[in-house]
């Protein structure tokens, strides 16, 4: 089995269609609002850690519920600015603050319950 690129690089043509050119842009748009969405729950999941690590230092159990939410959150605006095209994470990570525990275990909530 064989791995095809798009058509789009074979017809020069292609590229000028008004309705791909139409598609593309509502695609993007929608990649974009994706990860503003996802953006806006990693801030209230940090702001929950970082309020639940204030309130009682002591509480594993608390800080463990909300560090993982903030891991999960991470990796998916990780995976969804990788799909808009922005390779370069660790700038963003430090403009968001993320704490280094949240950046080196983010990956999905292993422990969520369906």
């Amino acid at each position: 089995m064989s791995i095809r690129p798009p058509q789009i690089y074979y017809r020069p043509d292609a590229a000028q269609d008004p309705l791909s050119a139409a598609l593309q842009h509502e695609i993007f748009n929608e990649k974009a609002s994706t990860l503003g969405r996802l953006q806006k729950k990693l801030e209230i999941a940090l702001t929950q850690l970082e309020h639940a690590k204030s309130l009682d230092p002591k509480d594993e159990e608390l800080i463990g519920e909300k560090l993982a939410v903030a891991q999960e959150a991470l990796w998916f605006v990780t995976i969804q600015r990788e799909l808009c095209g922005l390779i370069r994470h660790k700038p963003y990570y430090d403009h968001m603050n993320v704490p280094k525990d949240v950046r080196l275990h983010m990956g999905p909530n292993a422990g969520k319950r369906l």
